[in-house]
Parts: C-alpha cells; structure tokens; sequence
C-alpha cells in the first residue's frame, strides 16, 4: 500500500474517532451534521441566498464553457453563449461582495479573535483542498518528497497553479480579511450620505478606469484602493440600509447592465476586458441589482430545506473542490453537445457536478478538513487560554 493510501486511511481513522467522541458527549451531533445546527436560525436569509446563487453559477459557467467550447466565433449561437458566460461570472463579483456585507457588517470581535476564526474557517480549508490539485498536477513529488513539499509551497504561496485557475477568488478574499477588521471601525463611523457618497465614488471611478481605456482614453488616475477593495466595500454598502433607498436606481443600472453585456460581447472583440476587469461596472451593477432583489424579498423568501441548507453550508467547501470534479466528469462520462446538445450537455454536466461537488465536499470536510483543523485547535488552545 502506498503512502497516499496510508495518509488516506489515517485521515479516515482518526476522523471516525473525532465523530464518535462527538457523537458521545452529543446525541444529536449526527443529525446536526446533516441538517445544520439550530444555531443557523440567526443567519441572514437574502446573504444565504446570495452565497448559494454565487456558487450555482461558479460551476454552472465553467460547465458552459467546457460544453461549448467547439463554437465558432461570431455566430449568433457564440455570442448568446459568451453574453451568458459573462453575466453567470457575476459570481466572483457576488462572493466578495458577500463577504464583505458579512465581515464588515458583523465584526465585533477582537484582532486575534477574528483572524483566529478566519485562519480556522477559511485558510485551513483552502490549504487542504488546495492539495488536491497539488496531487492531480503530478508534477512536485518526482524528484523526492521533501522537495515536493517545498515546490508545492513555494507555487501555493505564488497563487493559483494551472491546475486550480478558480481558486484567485479565495487569494483575493483572504487578502481582504486582513484589512477587514480596520475597514470595518472606519464603515461604521460614517454617516449614511458619506457611506453613499463612497458607494457612488467607488463605481464612477471604476467606470472611468474601464470605460474610458476602451474609448482610447487613458486614465492614469485611481482611488487610493484597489478594484477587488471597493467590491468587498460596497458588499457592506449594499448590505445597509441606506441602499434601499435608492434601490430603483440600482436596479435600472443592474438591467441596463445585462443590455450591455449583451451589446459588448457581440460588438466588440475586447469584450472580456472590459466585461470580466477587475471591479468591472457591468458585473458590479448586475451584483448590487441582485444583492438588492433578494433584500427586497428576503420576507417571502422560502426558508432553506434540507437540500438547500446542505448546499448553503457547503457552498465554501463545493466551491474550492469542484473544479476537480469538473475534470472527473469531463474525462469519466464524455458529455459533450455533439451527444445531448448544447443546453443538454451544460445540464447535465451541471448536475452531475453539484451532486458530486457538494458529496465531495461533505466527505472531504468530515475527513481531511476535520482532522487538520482539530489539530490546530489542539495546537493553539494552550496559547488562547493565556
């Protein structure tokens, strides 16, 4: 047996103890495992929502992508496609503008409290999923486990490798962390009319840094924060109520913005930069638009079943994993148009992805994900408790 097998098989072991002994001091503890603790009733219903639309079309873009690859450029059927490519990637725009409302609405605890929680919750997470693409490139443990690690490392600590293109989102948000509990005193000192006064600069100035290049004028001019800065911002701004006040505005832009992906994509060959830039206005309206819908609603909306509520808890975990099911579907079942269609061969593959991702991400937490942060919980009490 080989020693990825064995580290597999530990992992499992000591797993099954954790939740034994959990299952011990608590008779509910499996049900709670499934169904979500009690304790989820506090949550914010429209951000659940959000966090779950973000994540169903994270893997519903890339699935499109994959099934209409073979497309030739400039025809109406490429054109229908990339418009609907670049309005499903509204979801990176939805994932830091969601944990923005999140973190800067709601911190109240201390600095080492909070990065604590962040490391445990969000880091560690990212660092055992990470692995897995790790070991599916193949290409850090030829010349020696040591060295291995050291690349892996060192290419980790770079960014993104080839093999895991999706995960710049969650660099970009822990980077964002750092900062948050800062951004967070300075947000709640403002005034209602400065608050919207910074939303309003924050996407003029991202119009003219995107808009104005495109047209050949360039812009050398920029706030003192960057892109990715002022989306996680006006999450807390779009969060807030002084957002509602003006919310037929921001929807008009979130319509008009959906027109005008539409028009770029089939006019202009640079479409994608000025459509997918970072902070891009199209995607930052269509975002705010459905932030704002979902607020709106957030009274009538049906609370979360059993499936949905998996899917919401999950959605973190379906997210960093389910590129790698993605490339398990794509070579085990050979989906593609030419078999079941263009809109056929998407569905499917999309289903078949979030059932696999969300199963995935379930075993992998309960496993892997447990045990290290177990481990680092055991690690750092004795400093917590001084």
């Amino acid at each position: 047996m080989g020693k990825l097998q064995m580290t597999i098989l530990a992992f499992i072991a000591i797993s099954c103890c954790i939740h034994i002994r959990r299952q011990l001091q608590d008779s509910d503890y499996i049900k709670h495992l499934f169904s979500g603790n009690d304790a989820g009733k506090s949550r914010i219903l429209y951000l659940d929502y959000v966090r779950l639309i973000a994540a169903l079309f994270v893997i519903l873009v890339h699935c499109l992508d994959f099934s209409t690859a073979g497309l030739t450029t400039g025809t109406k059927g490429w054109v229908a496609v990339q418009s609907l490519s670049s309005i499903l990637l509204v979801c990176n725009t939805l994932f830091i503008m969601n944990s923005g409302a999140l973190i800067l609405k709601g911190q109240r605890e201390g600095l080492a409290a909070f990065y604590y929680k962040r490391f445990l919750q969000v880091a560690l997470p990212f660092f055992c999923y990470y692995c897995i693409y790790i070991l599916l490139s193949c290409q850090y443990f030829n010349s020696g486990f040591m060295n291995g690690i050291l690349r892996a490392l060192k290419d980790m600590a770079a960014g993104p490798i080839d093999w895991a293109p999706h995960l710049w989102v969650i660099y970009v948000i822990l980077s964002l962390y750092i900062l948050a509990p800062f951004f967070s005193v300075l947000l709640r000192h403002l005034t209602d009319s400065m608050l919207h006064g910074l939303a309003v600069l924050i996407l003029l100035f991202r119009c003219l840094a995107v808009y104005l290049p495109a047209m050949g004028l360039p812009l050398n001019f920029e706030l003192m924060i960057s892109p990715w800065e002022g989306v996680f911002l006006l999450g807390y701004y779009f969060s807030h109520p002084i957002s509602m006040k003006y919310r037929k505005a921001w929807l008009g832009f979130g319509m008009a913005s959906i027109l005008f992906t539409i028009l770029c994509t089939a006019l202009r060959p640079d479409y994608k930069a000025i459509l997918l830039a970072e902070g891009a206005p199209a995607m930052l309206f269509l975002g705010a638009s459905i932030f704002l819908i979902l607020r709106s609603l957030e009274n009538r909306l049906p609370k979360p079943g059993m499936g949905m509520n998996f899917l919401i808890r999950h959605s973190y975990s379906i997210l960093l994993v389910h590129w790698a099911v993605l490339y398990f579907v794509r070579e085990q079942f050979h989906i593609n148009w030419l078999s079941f269609g263009t809109a056929g061969s998407t569905l499917l593959s999309f289903l078949l992805v979030l059932v696999l991702s969300a199963a995935a991400a379930f075993l992998f937490d309960q496993t892997v994900v447990l045990c290290v942060q177990t481990l680092f919980k055991r690690l750092v009490q004795p400093l917590r408790s001084r």
